[in-house]
């Protein structure tokens, strides 16, 4: 057993060689490669900070007597492993693993661990360190309900699942390598896949004794869903053929019970997922995969758009199958600013643009702009703060030049002189930030500038795009 996650929220450079947590020969070739490359000095050192942040302050390493890895990613300032975080801050080391079998161990090491989570509680969200003594529970966990072993917070979230199966079919899609896929992982993906399931059918007073309350109960943290007899079964809803989530992205409540963005990432998860399973022969639950992953799309084409009055069709981002509807978009990845990031849709379709247009203007409440910044502001953090997270998507979703360009002036503008990302940023005060230290925020920067390194290069070759 080991002690509780070290803390590198003081940090504003990386850490000590000899405090690092985990190293690769690889990653700091790959950051010295592509730094030199950079003109423009502090985009150059925020490359240099975020790219192996996850290695040097969030990642546990560990291996059994037989050499079998497990690896535990920490979010970064709290103390416990998300799904969703853990697959993104890792997103940006895929292209690698091969390079380097360390590095390919340590990502094998995060499928098995994924694949523990689940088998732990698929509907839960976040898990705790299990090499750690004692872990911490978190502050959110509902008073009076019993505290579930290796979970650190419990609100369901279709895009956890999707997160599991998207790492499984990413890591497998690169590698080949088999070994992660054994049977325990072929039981948590079925047990993934029921939940999936399960949840794709409506909810009413006929199907609520038969649905799973999937999540607990606390009127305080949880009002949505702390209602009487419908706590942990979210609003009604009729069948759409999408599935069901209680929790946002953001981890905040669902106003509607199908969030469109992460119902499309499940479509192209599954759908990877059953590629794995087929060449595995287990070609039945191959076709499971694949039937659901078709039924999930169906439901979006049949239910996730409005014909808007200004932008014509566009994505909805929740509805309920009643026609009910909100439109607006969450900086938290999925949204639907990211669906051609997620390979759900392309940059250039109709709808996508116009959901883009629409999502990038005062016509979305939770576009915001200030002295400072502007960007897109979520629940979760309030009106006056942008994410970070949102202005990188919108750079990976765009063509244009000019827009890359104020975006990346946005970010290098505003760390504080951190040199990192932050969760979100107050967009009159840029000392006014959210979380000092975010693996997923960090990750993603490095991983937006990868792919800039390989769309167009001459954007950061040139000094002038900053100044």
């Amino acid at each position: 057993m080991t002690d509780l996650p070290r803390d590198f929220s003081h940090l504003t450079s990386r850490p000590e060689p000899d405090e690092r947590l985990f190293h690769s020969s690889t990653i700091e070739e790959v950051i010295r490669e592509t730094s030199e490359k950079i003109s423009d000095p502090i985009l150059r050192r925020m490359f240099w900070q975020c790219m192996p942040n996850t290695l040097d302050t969030t990642t546990y390493y560990h291996e059994d007597a037989d050499g079998k890895p497990d690896t535990v990613v920490v979010t970064g300032d709290i103390p416990a492993m998300w799904q969703r975080d853990s697959w993104a801050q890792f997103k940006h080391y895929l292209p690698f693993v091969n390079r380097e079998p360390k590095l390919q161990k340590v990502m094998a090491g995060l499928v098995i661990r994924q694949t523990e989570n689940v088998l732990t509680d698929p509907y839960a969200n976040a898990f705790v360190d299990p090499y750690v003594d004692d872990p911490p529970q978190t502050p959110h966990w509902p008073a009076g309900d019993q505290w579930h072993p290796g979970v650190w917070e419990r609100k369901y979230e279709l895009d956890s699942l999707a997160a599991f199966f998207s790492l499984s079919h990413s890591y497998y899609d690169k590698t080949k390598d088999i070994r992660p896929y054994d049977k325990r992982w072929i039981r948590a993906s079925l047990k993934a896949l029921d939940v999936v399931r399960s949840q794709q059918q409506p909810m009413n007073r006929h199907t609520l004794h038969r649905l799973h309350k999937a999540t607990l109960s606390n009127g305080e943290h949880f009002p949505a869903v702390g209602r009487g007899e419908l706590y942990g079964h979210g609003e009604p809803s009729r069948e759409t053929g999408m599935s069901r989530s209680m929790f946002r992205p953001s981890d905040d409540e669902m106003e509607l019970p199908y969030h469109i963005p992460s119902n499309a990432m499940s479509v192209v998860a599954m759908s990877g997922m059953a590629r794995i399973l087929k060449n595995m022969s287990e070609k039945k639950l191959a076709r499971e995969f694949m039937s659901t992953a078709h039924e999930i799309d169906q439901g979006i084409q049949r239910h996730g758009f409005y014909n808007h009055p200004k932008y014509g069709w566009m994505y909805r981002y929740e509805t309920d199958g009643f026609q009910s509807q909100r439109l607006m978009d969450d900086p938290n990845v999925p949204s639907l600013l990211s669906l051609p990031y997620l390979g759900y849709t392309y940059r250039e379709t109709p709808k996508y643009l116009a959901t883009r247009e629409f999502i990038l203007s005062d016509d979305n409440p939770y576009h915001v702009s200030g002295g400072r910044a502007e960007g897109l502001a979520s629940p979760h953090t309030g009106l006056d703060k942008m994410w970070p997270i949102a202005t990188i998507m919108q750079v990976m979703t765009s063509d244009s030049d000019h827009e890359i360009r104020e975006c990346l002036q946005t970010l290098r503008d505003t760390t504080h002189g951190t040199f990192f990302m932050h969760e979100s940023i107050n967009v009159d005060n840029p000392g006014d930030y959210t979380r000092p230290w975010f693996g997923w925020a960090n990750s993603l920067f490095a991983e937006m500038i990868l792919d800039l390194m390989e769309r167009k290069p001459y954007i950061l070759n040139q000094k002038s795009h900053v100044e």
